[in-house]
């Protein structure tokens, strides 16, 4: 084996220790940059080191593509997006939470990964592949919609009741904020295609599901996620400190964590049926 092809094995298939350090030292530099809060770092690196060691190279390169974009999103237009941020319960320095909630799901895919792709046919295998995919792009999705649609001239609309509400409410959408969650699903199958070797119906499939749920991110949104009334604007807000405790509306279990877990959830089910029960029937 020659050193280009050790090389390449390492990336793909790099040794725990090799991993863990990368991981660590991938965390140590995000919190210095204040992308991480030190709750943030910890998560980050434990998430790091399972999927770069227990799924390797190739499982990294979509994860980083989701973070490191939705990172440099959250840096512009930071004074526009100041006024909305507020009624959030957090910013855009990322503490465990946030970390858990947008990788817990790839993480456990990963897992699973590992303990089945020498014991499950390709074809069930594969079908983890792409969770692990949508599960990325849907937290991708949500966070461009996020990030890009705050910039919107044009004030949001809440899905309960689809009238004009102040940008940065939980369960508002608008139209630039779709459209970048569009662009946000497709691009996680897109930096996948030349690595995994994605057919059509794997793109589509993945990218498509990666946008429902987004979708589904901001219909939990508005329809159960916990909001209290800030004393001091009257308006709704994400924080319960606003409110002094006192619910709106929502279930006081579901906060934005919450919603963002339960959505990469459905994107990962979602691509999953898709595949399963039509996509791979055309191949």
């Amino acid at each position: 084996m020659n050193t280009l092809q050790t090389l390449t094995h390492i990336l793909i298939a790099p040794p725990l220790w090799l991993a863990l350090l990368f991981a660590l030292v991938f965390a140590a530099l995000s919190w210095q940059v204040r992308w991480l809060s030190r709750s943030g770092a910890l998560a980050t690196a434990i998430v790091g080191f399972v999927i770069l060691g227990f799924g390797g190279g190739l499982f990294l390169i979509p994860l980083l593509t989701f973070f490191l974009s939705s990172s440099l999103l959250s840096r512009v237009g930071r004074a526009r997006k100041a006024l909305a941020r507020s009624r959030t319960a957090k910013g855009s320095v990322r503490d465990a939470g946030q970390v858990w909630a947008n990788g817990g799901v790839a993480f456990a895919l990963v897992l699973l990964y590992a303990y089945v792709v020498r014991r499950w046919p390709v074809y069930e295998t594969r079908l983890i592949l792409m969770a692990y995919l949508a599960a990325l792009a849907t937290v991708n999705a949500d966070t461009w919609a996020t990030e890009i649609g705050a910039l919107s001239r044009k004030a949001p609309r809440s899905l309960l009741d689809w009238r004009m509400v102040p940008a940065g409410t939980s369960g508002a959408v608008s139209g630039l904020g779709v459209l970048a969650s569009g662009l946000g699903a497709i691009v996680i199958p897109l930096v996948a295609l030349p690595f995994w070797h994605l057919v059509r119906v794997e793109f589509v499939a993945v990218a498509w599901a990666g946008f429902l749920g987004s979708l589904l991110d901001s219909v939990l949104g508005a329809g159960v996620q916990a909001q209290y009334r800030d004393p001091a604007t009257g308006e709704l807000t994400d924080r319960p400190q606003a409110g002094r405790g006192q619910r709106e509306r929502g279930l006081r279990w579901i906060n934005n964590d919450m919603v963002n877990f339960l959505a990469s959830v459905g994107g990962a089910l979602c691509a999953w049926a898709l595949l399963r029960f039509s996509g791979y029937m055309f191949l």
